[in-house]
C-alpha cells in the first residue's frame, strides 16, 4: 500500500458507533415479571480512528462498562450501530464477532487519587 492510499484509509474510522441504546429489565414479584428497565447507555455516539486511544470516564455506574461489553457485543444493545472497519457488529456472525474480539480489546483501569493529611 502507498503512502496515499494509507492516508485516504486512515480517514476512515476503525470503530463507528451511533445512537447505541443498551437497557436491561428489572425483574421481581414472584413470578419474575419485569418491573422496569434500566436505561444504562442512552443514544451514545463517537468514532474512534487508527492509532487512537478512547477513555470513557465517569462514576461508577454511569454505563462505561456497559458501553464497552455493548460494543464487543457481550451485552446486545437494543437499537444503535456498531461498525468495524465497516462490517455491521449489531446483528453480526458469530465469525464476525469472533475476528473483532480477535483485534479488539477492553482495558479497565481505576486510579485512586488521595490527599494525604498535611
Amino acid at each position: 500500500m502507498n503512502t496515499i492510499q494509507h492516508l485516504a484509509q486512515a480517514k476512515q474510522p476503525l470503530i463507528e458507533v451511533r445512537d447505541l441504546v443498551t437497557r436491561f429489565d428489572l425483574k421481581g414479584g414472584l413470578l419474575g415479571r419485569t418491573t422496569g428497565r434500566v436505561h444504562a447507555v442512552e443514544n451514545v455516539s463517537f468514532d474512534i480512528f487508527p492509532g487512537e486511544t478512547l477513555a470513557l470516564v465517569g462514576e461508577s455506574g454511569c454505563g462505561k462498562s456497559t458501553v464497552a461489553r455493548s460494543i464487543m457485543q457481550l451485552d446486545r444493545p437494543q437499537s444503535g450501530s456498531i461498525r468495524y472497519q465497516g462490517t455491521e457488529l449489531v446483528g453480526a456472525s458469530n465469525r464476525d464477532l469472533r475476528r473483532f474480539r480477535r483485534e479488539a480489546q477492553m482495558v479497565f483501569r481505576t486510579f485512586l487519587l488521595t490527599q494525604s493529611a498535611a
